[in-house]
């Protein structure tokens, strides 16, 4: 491996790559290196109360949660809170993948897979903050998706700037204060992770609706479409998404398969051409014969074919009981 050790600095000491990779390990990380770039990566740790805070800079590497180590953090189940100062962070999930650069905040569960790179001298911010003390305090404790809260709103803001200013007395102030400001940042914790700090919130309900309602019917096709992936699209938490549409009678998944057969009917009704029902079924999200057949028939009593072949005959009776015209669209005088 050509990996430059210089570059590797953990809590103010220097440490070569295997190191660097290894403390990353103990810390809940599986980290990959780029071995044909190089860049100053260092990481300085601290606890603050139940919390801890990390001054990042990292440089041509990946990493993603999951260590085997036996004592990783993610043992003790936390959440991520990153704060970009500098560079561009790359975080893939759910086969999307985000870009997040200086100032922007951003929210992690590790124990919902994702892939973070860093394609060029990136630093940051971290708070890790034990789901436990969430949970204590009635907030949210488990995402879906990495929530990404608007930095523009005044309390988000003011969220950020107290991470960073943790960050930035890590290495200086007493174990005290860093504790006393930890807690501080956990209270303020539902500025983030809330319902209310949600950008959804502040469109109507009707509007959020009309929103959802759209994105799904747009996105039907998808055999992937999902709660997480429609609400992160939205700009919306999962929460809010499922109450948007509880007016409807049914749960996001409930709704989207609702649709889906809505749909498969309506073009089973059109289109009773061979091999019509295949197509159909690929054209409204279905992936599988079997499994489309039968939500079908339980949704509206007969299979597919039998649906088509019911409409066809009641199509052919309505045309022959319609009086003929004569070319010129009058009807017998």
């Amino acid at each position: 491996m050509n990996t430059d050790d210089r570059f590797y600095t953990w809590n103010g000491m220097p440490v070569d790559h295997r190191e660097w990779v290894n403390e990353l390990s103990i810390h809940g990380w599986k980290c990959r290196l780029d071995t044909s770039q190089f860049g100053p990566s260092r990481l300085n740790i601290a606890r603050a109360g139940q919390a801890l805070i990390s001054s990042v800079e990292a440089a041509w590497f990946a990493v993603s949660p999951g260590s085997p180590h036996p004592s990783a953090a993610w043992n003790e189940e936390r959440l991520i809170v990153q704060v970009v100062k500098s560079g561009v962070l790359f975080i893939e999930q759910l086969g999307q993948t985000s870009e997040v650069g200086p100032g922007d905040v951003v929210v992690l569960d590790p124990q919902r897979r994702f892939t973070e790179a860093f394609r060029e001298t990136t630093r940051m911010s971290v708070l890790s903050i034990p789901k436990s003390s969430l949970r204590e305090r009635g907030l949210p404790d488990r995402l879906p998706m990495l929530l990404r809260p608007n930095p523009a709103l005044a309390d988000v803001d003011a969220v950020r700037g107290l991470v960073l200013y943790l960050a930035s007395l890590s290495d200086r102030a007493s174990e005290s204060i860093l504790s006393r400001l930890g807690e501080q940042c956990i209270d303020l914790m539902e500025v983030l992770v809330d319902d209310r700090a949600d950008p959804a919130m502040h469109r109507s309900v009707a509007a959020n609706t009309l929103l959802a309602k759209r994105h799904i019917a747009r996105h039907l096709a998808d055999p992937d479409l999902n709660a997480e992936r429609i609400a992160a699209e939205l700009n919306m938490s999962r929460s809010t998404l499922e109450r948007v549409l509880r007016a409807s009678g049914l749960s996001v998944m409930s709704y989207v398969w609702s649709l889906r057969l809505e749909r498969a009917a309506q073009r089973l009704v059109s289109d009773t051409s061979h091999g019509a029902i295949k197509k159909i079924l690929f054209q409204c999200g279905f992936s599988n014969h079997a499994h489309f057949s039968r939500a079908f028939k339980a949704h509206y009593g007969m299979t597919p074919r039998e649906y088509a072949a019911e409409h066809k005959e009641a199509r052919s009776a309505t045309m022959q009981q319609t009086p003929r015209h004569n070319v010129a669209g009058m009807g017998p005088s």
